[in-house]
């Protein structure tokens, strides 16, 4: 497999073997197969204090904003390209003085996987970023190429691409903190939406 370097049939990834993650599944019309970027793992956020990560202790954050694929057949394998897009921002934390142009690399994987999610192959990379002087907010391109060998050619939508960032298990819980604190508001909202008054029109 091309840009794959690592077999992983017993890797635990309780996260990403789920078969309820709340990933945004992007399936592809014939036999592609699909993408997962999953939702718990597309943003990573430093701090320098990793349990006290509030937005004053913020370093910088990562967020994987947009996913395109397209896919292509030959006689025994199918052609994966991946075009992504990073968003970067710094946060107070972020510079040691104000002339400063810091450098982050925000590490993420692209595995590859049946769909009953047992992942077959996984191989990190780096969506490197440099902060110019007065700049707070950069943008990170990478295209790629995944190649999957299939038995038959009407195969490939057996097998899904999942996206995400790597990230230590502090950086998980607080994803999986800032999503059920986002579910709440929302469910807060559409009660106090539900109980108010119809308003009378004229």
């Amino acid at each position: 497999m091309d840009g794959i370097l690592e077999d992983f049939d017993s890797l635990q990834l309780p996260a990403l073997m789920s078969g309820e993650d709340s990933a945004d599944n992007l399936t592809y019309s014939g036999h592609c197969p699909a993408v997962d970027k999953m939702h718990e793992l597309s943003m990573l956020s430093e701090f320098t204090n990793p349990s006290d990560p509030s937005e004053e202790n913020l370093i910088s954050r990562a967020a994987i904003a947009n996913l395109e694929t397209t896919c292509n057949y030959d006689e025994r394998s199918v052609t994966v390209d991946l075009k992504m897009t990073f968003d970067g921002i710094l946060g107070p934390r972020g510079r040691s003085s104000e002339n400063d142009k810091p450098f982050y690399s925000y590490p993420f994987f692209i595995a590859i996987a049946e769909n009953n999610g047992r992942i077959l192959a996984k191989e990190i990379f780096a969506a490197s970023m440099t902060y110019d002087r007065g700049e707070n907010r950069h943008t990170y391109y990478e295209n790629m190429r995944q190649i999957i060998p299939l038995e038959y050619r009407d195969r490939g939508n057996r097998y899904k691409i999942i996206i995400g960032f790597q990230l230590s298990p502090d950086q998980l819980a607080y994803n999986r903190r800032q999503i059920r604190n986002k579910k709440a508001s929302a469910q807060t909202m559409d009660t106090t939406d539900a109980n108010a008054p119809t308003p009378l029109t004229p």
